[in-house]
């Protein structure tokens, strides 16, 4: 990236995280928060990132920005300041020049911008580049990391996000014989036109999910990146309507379902293997029981199946947690 464009981002970046954590206004805080995220999708693209970016852009400047939203619509859209106090001031700043300097000392220790000769280029990354194509059939060598490579890792994360829905829905939704008062709120306005855009965009966005996860074999996207979209769109339902609606599409049995079953579409892929007498995610060993099939194309279609089952779980987490946090736990009306 041209070394202007870099400083200009960056500023940029810079400002809006100052001004994300000094305004009083927590909408535009959360404005700021989401301009932020949006600027750094840019410097990820700048680097080459780019799986990271399209990350970044669905679920930092995206759902993410929605969560914020949905938390102030239920609390207050302005902050509290704290009690001032001197001796709290100071031992603050200390603490914060302290981890600076940290910071700043363990620099030193890291390598040369894209020396070939540090650990991770010489070993690592060597390998995922030479080897990636031969063993999965992939070209994507970042699809072939997070699905086959570090596949133990990928697969605690969508457990990560299925423990965030249960734990989000433990904590919000009312018991069957708890009586909760329904918050008094303004009357919904009869939005013709955002729900004509909806009924436009959804199914666009859903083929494009779709697209997105099947497609991260070969170009920026998989399961993580095409299920925040899926449940972007299904957001969008519910901004544009009501959640009372969304029981039509996808009830909260089905959610919570589909999201298990994800998280269990992943570990039923790695443990085949386990039963056939081999390692845990060793996709290549799927070859034994399916005729006509090789290991490395094996590998191909195992990581095919981890993304989609990430994908549900990711698409049931994203709206669930938002349908929880927007309305008390109770599934019903919303933003």
């Amino acid at each position: 990236m041209i070394t202007a464009i870099e400083v200009i981002l960056l500023t940029w970046v810079f400002l809006f995280a100052v001004a994300s954590l000094y305004i009083r206004d927590l909408l535009g805080a959360v404005l700021s928060f989401g301009a932020y995220s949006f600027l750094m999708c840019l410097v990820w693209t700048g680097m080459g990132a780019v799986d990271v970016a399209f990350t970044e852009a669905a679920v930092g400047a995206g759902v993410s920005s929605v969560f914020f939203l949905a938390m102030l619509y239920n609390t207050s859209r302005k902050s509290t300041p704290f009690s001032k106090s001197t001796l709290l001031n100071i031992w603050g700043g200390l603490a914060a020049i302290l981890m600076g300097v940290v910071l700043i000392n363990s620099m030193s220790d890291f390598p040369s911008w894209g020396d070939p000769e540090s650990p991770v280029n010489a070993n690592v990354s060597s390998y995922y580049i030479t080897h990636t194509l031969a063993d999965t059939a992939v070209p994507n060598i970042v699809t072939a990391v997070l699905g086959d490579y570090r596949g133990f890792d990928t697969m605690f994360e969508t457990v990560v996000v299925f423990l965030a829905l249960v734990v989000v829905m433990a904590i919000l939704r009312p018991a069957k014989d708890e009586k909760t008062e329904v918050p008094a709120r303004k009357k919904r306005h009869d939005g013709v036109i955002l729900r004509v855009a909806a009924r436009i965009l959804v199914p666009f966005m859903q083929l494009f999910a779709l697209y997105v996860v099947c497609h991260g074999h070969y170009s920026p996207g998989g399961g993580f990146q095409g299920g925040v979209i899926l449940g972007a769109s299904l957001i969008l339902l519910s901004l544009s309507y009501d959640l009372a609606v969304m029981p039509k599409f996808l009830t909260e049995k089905a959610m919570m379902i589909l999201a298990a079953l994800g998280a269990l579409i992943f570990a039923g892929i790695g443990l085949v293997p386990v039963i056939i007498g081999g390692q845990f995610l060793n996709y290549s060993l799927w070859s034994e029981i399916i005729p006509g099939l090789d290991s490395v194309m094996a590998r191909y279609h195992a990581i095919l199946g981890v993304e989609i089952g990430v994908a549900l779980t990711v698409m049931c987490g994203m709206y669930g947690i938002y349908a929880y946090l927007v309305s008390d736990g109770r599934l019903e009306r919303g933003l």
